[in-house]
């Protein structure tokens, strides 16, 4: 239903655009004494060269810098203009022509019946009433209001609160499972150290070189593994 209504506006309000063109063409027709084609000197079925070339030899003979002391020439290069803007352009060449051929009462009684139907479609929107509250009303509402913003404020400082109490907490998880992780670093530094310190360094060397040679032998076998497969 929206929908139906806002189509109808555009419609309404692209009319309104084409019938203020029409009369706005009219309008300068009937002041200048003869329509767009007279005023270029072209036939109606003219074409866009010879609107063009009849437009620039007249704009050269009603150009107000022709002639300084005659001001009615401003007036004339004005209507001048605006003819050929209308005619150089297909959409609004056309719909010119149909404004030409509809006769002008039929056209006014158009329009003024359109003007009525927009006037009467406003007005249901129009001058609404209205609606009246008690005193006691206005204070109900005023404190419903301070209520609801009452609410966004403490909603908000609850919001904040969450996030600053659930960031320290993940905070403290972090740095409890790094110190851990560098406690069970340290016991194994400690552990080694104790162990190298008491078996010698000639000890931990033969030590660590017999792992060296147990890893390589085991990596050796269990390449071997793979490739027989």
């Amino acid at each position: 239903m929206l929908l139906k209504a806002h189509m109808r506006l555009c419609q309404r309000c692209l009319w309104c655009y084409r019938s203020g063109l029409c009369l706005r063409s009219l309008s300068t027709v009937y002041r200048s004494g003869g329509n767009y084609y007279e005023l270029l000197g072209v036939k109606p079925d003219a074409s866009m060269e010879e609107i063009k070339n009849a437009f620039f030899n007249k704009s050269k003979k009603l150009h107000p810098d022709s002639d300084l002391s005659n001001p009615g020439l401003h007036s004339q290069f004005v209507a001048l203009s605006e003819a050929y803007r209308v005619l150089s352009r297909e959409a609004l060449r056309k719909e010119y022509d149909q404004c030409l051929r509809q006769p002008a009462p039929s056209s006014r009684q158009t329009f003024s019946t359109k003007s009525s139907e927009n006037m009467r479609y406003w007005e249901q929107f129009r001058y609404a009433t209205p609606q009246e509250y008690s005193t006691e009303q206005l204070k109900k509402k005023k404190k419903l209001n301070m209520h609801l913003v009452g609410y966004c404020l403490v909603a908000m400082l609850a919001s904040l609160a969450v996030h600053y109490f659930g960031f320290r907490k993940l905070e403290e998880i972090h740095n409890s499972f790094m110190d851990e992780k560098d406690r069970a670093i340290t016991e194994i530094y400690n552990d080694s150290k104790e162990r190298a310190r008491a078996n010698g360094f000639k000890r931990q060397t033969e030590i660590l070189r017999q792992k060296h040679a147990e890893f390589l032998e085991k990596y050796k076998v269990r390449s071997g593994a793979d490739d027989d497969k």
